[in-house]
């Protein structure tokens, strides 16, 4: 009998022990599934762009002088694939990134900010900015770094995506021992801008 009683207690110990690791497993799931779906916001954002008969013009600053053009819907898809960087995806962007967030008080406005914890990724920095309306549910901008090297060029990508409106994407060469070279590109969508 007292070996009986042993190992129904051994078992009720066995139990605790796994649901115990069962609720830490649920809650680092549920700690990493916090993080800001940036992927699948841009994915919405260039769809909502795709799926509306809206005129678009492209600015390109360069040497000071800017030139401007109508663009298609296929010229948008391309450039605007610059903000869907494969770092974004859950399962890197989750095992790579830190999340912080600031609460501006004065705007109410909240600022997530993601920063690389892979010096070999080229994505460096995501910032998410949302205002209050009901909850921090409107995304107001995005903006990401990129760092790369071509041919011994060090190329600085910076890139704003304003929600519902246009993005820009200042790309910045630092060639060695040579001055360097930017170039901005704008591409707006919205007449009100």
């Amino acid at each position: 009998m007292k070996t009986y009683s042993l190992i129904i207690a051994l078992c009720c110990l066995i139990s605790a022990c796994k649901n115990q690791e069962q609720k830490k497993t649920a809650d680092e799931k549920h700690e990493k599934n916090s993080f800001f779906p940036v992927a699948d916001y841009m994915g919405s954002e260039i769809g909502y762009v795709d799926s509306l008969p809206l005129r678009m013009i492209k600015y390109v600053t360069q040497n000071g002088k800017t030139d401007s053009a109508f663009i298609k819907l296929e010229e948008f898809d391309k450039l605007a694939h610059e903000f869907l960087p494969a770092e974004i995806y859950d399962s890197v962007f989750q095992k790579d990134f830190d999340e912080n967030s600031f609460l501006d008080q004065t705007t109410q406005s909240l600022t997530f900010t993601y920063s690389t914890k892979n010096s070999k990724s080229q994505l460096q920095r995501v910032d998410v900015l949302a205002n209050r309306t009901s909850g921090f549910d409107k995304v107001r901008s995005v903006y990401m770094e990129k760092n790369t090297i071509k041919n011994d060029t060090l190329v600085l990508k910076k890139m704003y995506w304003r929600a519902k409106k246009s993005f820009e994407i200042i790309t910045i060469l630092q060639p060695p021992n040579q001055p360097q070279l930017s170039n901005h590109l704008k591409v707006v969508w919205d007449s009100g801008e």
